[in-house]
């Protein structure tokens, strides 16, 4: 419930707050409608200013639109992908008819640390490729990867080549065919530089995939770190 009490956060932002994680935990679902702006008044007591205001900030986040004459529908729908084989992003958001756009993209060559070193496996002596994106959907950003390339081939410096799917490219130009992988999911609060490139909040969670990649041969071809807002993608493990 809302806390009335001097100092408190305005009670605007805490109904938006209690109303986002309702959509979020499903009590409401795409498609469906909020209560009236007269039953949340009733419900929560509070005026109705307090719930334009709360309706309007649920909005411009993306959770809702209200229609006149109809009320406000939820349109947030958290994307969810079943995990039991290693496909590229792009193919992820094709399974769930959503339409990708690259909005960063940029494809460097750096001497790894230890950790990048170790997962790749080979020495800090050693240039690799690391390519960051960031990839948006309905125009907002939905997953923010970090993947460092082992050099078995010379992968060209243009941010151009990477603006689709990564494996496709790998394999169509260079021949390269992906056969296994290895994910490691975890979540944590957001780094700066995530915050930038996800445009979150500090305090949004991100939910967050470790995957390495194999060739064919068993060699290590990729390492990777994608963070995704965590109010905005799930993972189902099949078992």
């Amino acid at each position: 419930m809302l806390n009335f009490e001097k100092g408190s956060a305005p009670l605007y932002t805490q109904l938006e707050v209690i109303l986002r994680k309702k959509i979020e935990h499903g009590e409401y679902n795409k498609g469906e409608l909020l209560p009236t702006e007269k039953e949340l008044m009733e419900r929560y007591q509070v005026s109705r200013v307090t719930v334009r205001q709360a309706m309007a900030l649920l909005a411009q986040a993306g959770y809702v639109k209200s229609q006149r004459g109809i009320g406000t529908e939820v349109i947030y729908d958290k994307i969810e992908e079943q995990m039991n084989k290693v496909i590229s992003f792009t193919e992820e958001m094709k399974k769930h008819h959503i339409t990708m756009q690259t909005s960063y993209c940029e494809m460097v060559k750096v001497y790894p640390d230890k950790i990048v070193a170790k997962n790749l496996e080979i020495p800090l002596t050693e240039p690799c490729y690391c390519l960051k994106r960031v990839r948006d959907v309905d125009g907002k950003p939905l997953v923010y990867t970090i993947t460092y390339l082992k050099p078995v081939a010379s992968f060209p410096l243009c941010s151009d080549c990477y603006k689709e799917s990564l494996y496709q490219y790998l394999n169509e130009v260079h021949g390269i065919r992906i056969e296994s992988g290895e994910d490691t999911l975890e979540s944590a609060l957001p780094s700066k530089e995530v915050q930038k490139r996800l445009q979150i909040q500090e305090n949004m969670p991100v939910f967050i995939r470790t995957r390495k990649t194999f060739m064919s041969n068993g060699e290590v071809l990729e390492y990777s770190k994608c963070y995704y807002p965590g109010n905005r993608y799930k993972y189902t493990v099949k078992l």
